[in-house]
């Protein structure tokens, strides 16, 4: 195995975090944290813009300024919220700069900015292959990824709930994630 392919399968085992630490001097660091988040990013930024292309274009601007202020990762929060914070500033600064008045002469047609029919199949399909493989995890893991992903407890929460510590909780996450990874040949959607 080529030592730049063992590089990217540790990355992919590295929390969000540690990768966050490593992106400023490391790209493909980087690179793994853009794909993690770039369909979550992506959607939140659809809910919010109803232009598809709009909607690309701050996505890229938010994860050029996440690249461009990698070193400004403190951890002093989980990675995902500093990443949907830049992206929650990027969409007010368009916002503020796109902001007109429109004088309509007359009403305009419904768009319906959801997905399409064909897309909601697909979506579906992939959601119930990922459960069905969810169902064959380990107990604990499975559990844990209920609470966290159905239940959208924090990780302390789940802690809690199944009386283990924060440690555990990401461990049991982080192997049930792997796991569906190796399963599905690839990145679960969760």
């Amino acid at each position: 195995m080529s030592s730049t392919l063992a590089h990217e399968l540790d990355l992919t085992e590295l929390e969000d975090e540690e990768l966050a630490r490593r992106a400023s001097t490391d790209f493909s660091a980087f690179a793994e944290l853009y794909r993690r988040y770039l369909c979550a990013v992506h959607a939140f930024m659809r809910a919010h813009v109803n232009d598809g292309d709009v909607a690309q274009d701050i996505t890229a601007q938010v994860f050029f300024k996440a690249l461009d202020s990698a070193a400004t990762f403190r951890n002093e929060g989980s990675y995902a919220g500093w990443l949907f914070r830049i992206a929650h500033n990027c969409l007010a600064t368009w916002r503020r700069d796109n902001r007109r008045a429109i004088v309509l002469d007359e009403m305009p047609e419904q768009h319906d900015p959801g997905p399409t029919p064909p897309a909601q199949v697909m979506v579906g399909e992939a959601r119930e292959l990922l459960w069905e493989r969810v169902a064959q995890l380990p107990d604990d893991q499975r559990e844990a990824i209920r609470l966290r992903y159905i239940n959208d407890l924090s990780i302390e929460e789940v802690g809690r709930e199944m009386r283990r510590n924060k440690g555990t909780v990401r461990v049991l996450l982080h192997r049930a994630r792997a796991a569906l990874r190796r399963s599905m040949g690839g990145d679960p959607p969760l």
